[in-house]
């Protein structure tokens, strides 16, 4: 017990040091306990669009209603532009939807970053539900960068990532990482975003012992049909040796070079969220949103792009992928 207590003070105390920041689980947290005996997780990631209010309720409501639908249960939720504050009139839309699949029979722990905005009045984060018990989460900042939003306008935005050890019953840990990346930004600045993220990532492995699987999935604003982008999808992929699980399971390249492509999370036809405020115009299909998967004793399984089509539930479409465990 005394060397345990010893390791988790060194890795807190080393974390802090690298700028991150953490927290520890709580007690009485659900669990996964039919995860191993039914040998994968089931990982859905999806933006939540934080700007419209109006039919947030009835948004959330289309999800809870998914999840709860499946014929097995989503293990690990990741959420991004998670919103609360007065201004948007809730506490916490991550909150909002644990209480929603609660109120469907299903129990989730969840943990929520703040990354931008003043708490209270107008905040955006991130967040990530789990059936699994979260055994501690850590979370940091990536630089800022400034978004070019329309017609020379400039706002800078803060993004951060978190990451949750969860505890899979019969099975072991697994490392979940939830980021977003920016979009309005030089290709250059998202690459020193992931960089930040990934050294980040490395440091929490490097400082843990043991070799857990991970997982790491969000919104990374990537558009493979754009050069530029590759530098960040290959610092990913070929730097750090993760598998992109949509990539994997559908045997695609760039997955989404139309907007009718099964593999477009952003843009898809007759969205009426993916529309430029601006000019009106529909927003280009784009495949911006991933879930990675890297480690001993998990592969990837299926992997398919939900909330394409109406009731639709964001400017994103999701994507659940099926995380086999041996």
């Amino acid at each position: 017990m005394k060397q345990k207590t010893l390791g988790c003070l060194v890795l807190a105390c080393a974390l802090i040091f690298f700028g991150a920041k953490i927290s520890f689980s709580w007690p009485l947290q659900e669990r996964c306990d039919d995860v191993a005996e039914r040998g994968y997780l089931n990982v859905l990631t999806i933006n939540l669009l934080f700007s419209e209010i109006e039919n947030r309720e009835a948004r959330l409501q289309t999800i809870a209603d998914f999840i709860a639908g499946q014929t097995d249960h989503v293990d690990i939720v990741l959420l991004q532009e998670v919103v609360g504050g007065s201004l948007a009139r809730t506490v916490n839309s991550s909150l909002d939807l644990q209480y929603l699949l609660a109120a469907r029979g299903l129990d989730y722990n969840l943990s929520y970053r703040l990354a931008n905005g003043l708490p209270g009045a107008l905040s955006v984060g991130n967040a990530i539900l789990s059936r699994c018990e979260i055994l501690y989460t850590l979370s940091k900042s990536l630089p800022f960068v400034t978004e070019v939003i329309f017609d020379g306008f400039q706002i800078p935005l803060r993004r951060n990532v978190m990451m949750c050890r969860v505890s899979v019953p019969g099975f072991g840990r697994i490392d979940v990482y939830n980021t977003h990346l920016c979009a309005y930004c030089d290709p250059l600045e998202r690459l020193e975003q992931a960089n930040v993220l990934m050294n980040f990532l490395r440091s929490v492995e490097y400082l843990t012992p043991g070799s857990n699987p991970i997982i790491l999935g969000g919104d990374f604003n990537i558009v493979l049909n754009i050069l530029d982008n590759f530098l960040v999808y290959n610092l990913i992929t070929q730097g750090y040796g993760f598998t992109d699980t949509y990539r994997e399971a559908n045997d695609c390249v760039e997955c989404c070079l139309a907007a009718t492509d099964p593999g477009c999370t952003y843009g898809v036809d007759d969205n009426p969220y993916a529309v430029n405020i601006f000019t009106g115009m529909q927003e280009p299909a784009a495949r911006i949103d991933y879930v990675f998967l890297k480690g001993k004793r998990v592969s990837t399984g299926d992997s398919t792009v939900v909330f394409n089509s109406a009731p639709w539930v964001s400017d994103h479409s999701g994507v659940i992928s099926k995380v086999d465990i041996q």
